[in-house]
Order: structure tokens, then sequence, then C-alpha cells
């Protein structure tokens, strides 16, 4: 079956190219198509030793699609441990389907040569695991979802997972389980929600197992068929990263300014304004400049979203903005907050992100702020693969918040790594330059010239408006490394949110 390509300006991809899903629709999925979640679990003892009874139990075999969630981030233990299990049983040809890839899965490498592991789909990739599904082992070349489309895929059945592993730091002997309290605690399981919701069976390996009422269900026990003592799931050190962490150096001071600046020009910056920052050391150094700003006008937001920070319960705290919509915790602080804040609220990716989700929070936003690995002259953004061809992320929510916000903002610097970020044409597109409304860079501003009513409220508020071919051959000239050769075959393909291929690397 040949694919569409939804991003027209690369060539067609070959014929009879197979995803780890199958064949893939070249058009969006219609609301229509939505299933609806699974059948109450009717078991009535849940409990199980380890994690091979589950093999047993569900009969996982060759072949198999299991799925993870990522709230810890790089301290996840449970995929590395459920995956040795599937070795030692000589199981072959597995699906996995993780949220997130980190460094901490590089033992997953072993199992990606061996043929345990055929298949990939993820949002997001980073680390040894990240090199080897590009290396053309697997058996089709990996998919990468948004944290909307995933959800979307798995409500409409075209993510189809035999079982969902889940790692929590409290469940009861029933199954109702959270990431909201407990010695090991992550946060709310907002990704997993939604495999809990819609694979065939799902079992949650917890660090403690209690009988009295958890302080918070994130995952109700009608959704889980099996439960695992299993400790540690995952090391809270790990949550916070250095794509989690706001940079501090003066280039990123100036870009925070200029965001802020930029807010309040395009007359957003007002009572019941709502926001969202993406990960990344640029776009999470705009947060306190962006309660600044609010905070001398006397102004009052109305929620913050997304993978949430200390800076963002911070703002919340001072009373900057009414609630936290939260899927993923960033960092201790915010872990803490969604524990003990009455106006910190969990959601579900298909309620951040799913387009099928009749109002998701993405829709809602006033304004997003985003980073980059690189920006063409179209607007058109990669988030995906770095300048020397490596895999070093992948779309995560950066599509979903794009589309939705009213206003979407770009922060990136000229280089990164040595390699020009601003560039004529990214290596692949992660978001489309359609959704992308401006960029603001420590040298300068340059506004999409679809945007011509923004370009004429920034103009008019004096901000130092460039040129985006201005901006990049600055950074032709300040990089010192030249971008490797785009591959002439598809190593990796990207879904587009709604569904459908947008591009591949």
């Amino acid at each position: 079956m040949s694919i569409t390509c939804r991003n027209k300006r690369l060539r067609a991809l070959p014929k009879n190219l197979e995803t780890p899903l199958g064949p893939m629709p070249a058009s969006p999925i219609a609301p229509s198509s939505v299933q609806a979640p699974r059948l109450p679990s009717t078991k009535h003892d849940k409990n199980l030793r380890a994690l091979s009874d589950a093999f047993d139990t569900f009969d996982i075999k060759d072949g198999s699609v299991l799925s993870f969630h990522h709230h810890y981030r790089n301290g996840d233990r449970l995929m590395n441990a459920v995956l040795d299990v599937a070795a030692n049983r000589g199981l072959k040809g597995l699906t996995i389907a993780p949220s997130s890839l980190f460094p901490v899965h590089a033992p997953l490498v072993t199992h990606i040569q061996s043929g345990v592991i055929t298949g990939v789909v993820t949002d997001y990739a980073k680390g040894p695991v990240a090199d080897a599904m590009m290396s053309g082992t697997l058996q089709t070349p990996p998919l990468l979802q948004s944290h909307g489309g995933r959800a979307r895929a798995l409500a409409s059945g075209l993510l189809s997972v035999d079982v969902a592993f889940i790692g929590a730091s409290l469940a009861t002997s029933d199954g109702a389980c959270t990431g909201r309290g407990g010695a090991v605690p992550c946060g709310p399981l907002g990704y997993a929600q939604v495999d809990a919701a819609y694979a065939r069976h799902s079992v949650v390996c917890a660090h403690e197992i209690v009988e009295h009422p958890l302080p918070h269900i994130d995952i109700p026990a009608e959704h889980i068929d099996a439960v695992i003592p299993f400790a540690n799931p995952g090391d809270v050190g790990g949550i916070a990263s250095d794509t989690t962490l706001p940079a501090q150096t003066p280039q990123a001071q100036n870009i925070g300014r200029l965001v802020a600046e930029v807010i309040t020009a395009a007359g957003l910056l007002q009572n019941g304004m709502s926001l969202q920052t993406g990960a990344g050391g640029y776009s999470l150094a705009a947060v306190p400049f962006i309660g600044q700003a609010l905070r001398i006008a006397n102004l009052r937001g109305s929620f913050l979203s997304g993978g949430i920070t200390g800076a963002h319960v911070a703002l919340q705290q001072e009373g900057l903005f009414d609630r936290i919509h939260d899927v993923q915790c960033f960092d201790g602080a915010a872990v803490a907050s969604s524990i003990s804040n009455p106006n910190h609220y969990a959601m579900s990716a298909s309620e951040y992100a799913n387009p099928l989700h009749s109002a998701p929070i993405v829709d809602q936003l006033s304004v997003m702020v985003l980073g980059a690995v690189e920006i063409d002259q179209h607007f058109n953004v990669n988030v995906t693969i770095a300048g020397d061809g490596r895999l070093i992320g992948g779309p995560g929510g950066h599509p979903d918040a794009a589309q939705g916000a009213n206003l979407t903002i770009v922060t990136t610097g000229l280089t990164g790594a040595g390699y020009p970020k601003l560039v004529k044409d990214v290596r692949c597109v992660t978001t489309p330059g359609t959704d992308i409304d401006v960029l603001v860079n420590d040298h300068g501003i340059a506004v999409n010239p679809a945007r011509t009513d923004l370009l004429a409220k920034l103009t008019n508020a004096g901000l130092p408006i460039v040129g985006f071919d201005t901006l990049r051959e600055m950074a032709e000239l300040q990089a010192v490394h030249t971008p490797s050769p785009v591959s002439p075959f598809p190593r990796l393909l990207i879904e587009h949110r709604e569904g459908g291929l947008l591009d591949w690397a």
C-alpha cells in the first residue's frame, strides 16, 4: 500500500511501506471512529505475585503489543524489567508502545538487536534506544505520534494494545492506582489513563499496595485486571531532566522577556488567559517573565496546562492563575503540588490533546510557548532529528498545543550543538508551519508571513522584528557544523496528530 505524506514538501514514500501498526490511513480519523472504553474488569482476585505471572495470565506471546507510560521519565524501571522477562521466556516479534523512551531504557537495545522487539510506536525517544530505533534493525520503521495522536489511536483502535503495564506509587488490591502519593510519587498518571481504558488487559505494578482508600485515584479499579507488587517502579530523581529545567543564560533571559512582550503586544495578556509552555530551556525560561507581566498589569489568568514544573506551580500559588491542568509532572515541586493543591487538577492524555475529544485542553489555550531543534522559512518545526541525523526527541505535545492555541510562539537560539537551528527546510516536519505564529530569538522576532495581523501589532508595539532570512543567515554564519545529509529512505515515520502520515526521516 502506498502511503501519502501529508507534508507536500517531501517526495512520496516508497510503495508497500508498512508501519508497526500496519498500513496507515492517509486521512484523519472521523470522530465516529472512537470506540467505547473497555468493559469493566470482572476479575475478583486481581493479585499476582510477579511480572512473569502476567505473561501467563494474559497470554503474552510472540507478536504481542505492550504499552508503558513515561511518568517517571528517565527514572523508569518497569519497562526494562518487563522486556527482560519477555526475553527470558524466548519471546520474539513484540511491538512496544511506550508514551516515551529515555536513556534509562538503554537495555532495550539488546532486545531490539535480538528480535525480541521488532516494532516501536512512541511519542518521544532519546538515548541509546533512539539510536537503535534508527539503525534499520526493526522490522518496520518506528512510528512517532503526538501525545494527542497516541490517545486518538488508542481510542479509535488503530493502536491496539494487548497488555498495558502501569507503574504506580500506590494501588489498592482491587486495582485502583495513583502516582499522587506514597514513597515514590510521580504525579498524575495522565498517559496511562488512556492505555488502561482501551488495552485488552491492564496490569498495575505498584510500589505499595494498600487496603485503605487512596488519597487520589488516577485509574479506577474497573480498568485494571491485575495488581503486582513491584518495588520502585521508578526513581523519582529521574523525573526532572535538562529539557524540563528552565535555561538560566543571559540569552534565555532575553528570549523570555521578548516572549512576554509578544504576548502583551498581541493583546493576549488579559484576565482569563490560559498558558502552556513546552519542555525546553528557552520556553520554560519564559514562565517567570509572563508571570511578571501579569503581576505588573494586575491581571489573573485562568489556567496553566501540560507538563507542569515548579515555575508553573509558583505562578498558580501566587494567584496569577486560577488552576493547573496536569497531564504529567516535570519535577518534584509539581509532584508535591499535584498531591496537596486542590486547584491542581489531573487530566488524561485524551482530555489534554486528543483531537477526537469534544473539548481538549489544547483547544482552549490562549498561548503556547514551544522550543525547536530546527525551524524553517515556512515556519515548519523539527523537534525530532538533530543536525547529525540522530533521533533526539519527537512530537510529544508540540503539534497538539501548536494547533490548538490562539498564539503559538517558538523560542530557540541561532545554533545548537554547533548546527544551525534556523534553516531553509527542516530535516523533517514535526509541527507544520501553518500552526506556528511567531519565532522569538535573542537576536529578534520573526513573524509567520500568514499572520499579517500579528506583524502589525508587534511592529506598532516597537518590538525588534527581523526577517526570517536575516536570522537564518546569522545562524549559518554562527554554525560550526554542516548538517548531515537527509536519509534517502524512511528510517522513521511521523504521524499527523489527526491521523495519516505527516513526514518521515
